[in-house]
């Protein structure tokens, strides 16, 4: 997993140190608390659902020859582009096998791009079922550092299908022991 970026790690202690200094001298906003006021207001954070569904049809191989991709749309109140990159993660003489490990890599574009982001996450490939179950973090973009589960499910031979991401809450992940 890639390690934030320094500036953006220094951004965010400098947006944190001006929350509480704003909450010390108490400039803060009527009703709402100083620090998360300005974390809102600095971020520019936005609301995402907590479920999001999307359609997709296989594209083919990545430019690479190794990820399958799939790609299709959001539509609604976000409506968005979604790319779905998937690696086998198994050994090379399992491959043949109807239920594969894997990496994937999912890319939410959304129209408004503060509402954009990307997860790495793994899982398994049932091929007979047709379904990909994958569980990681966003790793950029809104919602940064959250659990998330991703199912996709395709049908055959058009390998098209219906695609579901859930954000997880950290507590319940914890609780549950994911």
């Amino acid at each position: 997993m890639p390690h934030p970026r320094p500036t953006r790690v220094r951004a965010g202690l400098a947006l944190v140190a001006l929350a509480v200094l704003a909450g010390a001298f108490g400039l803060g906003g009527r009703g709402r608390a100083p620090v998360v006021q300005a974390a809102a207001a600095a971020t520019g954070a936005v609301e995402l659902p907590d479920t999001i569904a999307f359609d997709v049809r296989y594209d083919g191989l990545g430019a690479e020859g190794v990820d399958l991709v799939w790609r299709g749309s959001v539509r609604g109140a976000i409506p968005a582009r979604v790319t779905i990159r998937m690696e086998y993660a198994g050994r090379p003489a399992e491959r043949g096998q109807p239920v594969w490990p894997v990496n994937a890599w999912l890319f939410y574009a959304a129209d408004d791009f503060r509402r954009s982001f990307a997860a790495e996450l793994s899982g398994s490939m049932d091929w007979r079922a047709g379904e990909m179950r994958v569980t990681g973090l966003v790793s950029d973009g809104a919602r940064l550092g959250l659990p998330l589960e991703q199912r996709l499910q395709v049908r055959q031979p058009v390998l098209a299908g219906a695609g579901r991401v859930v954000f997880l809450s950290p507590v319940a992940v914890a609780e549950t022991g994911r």
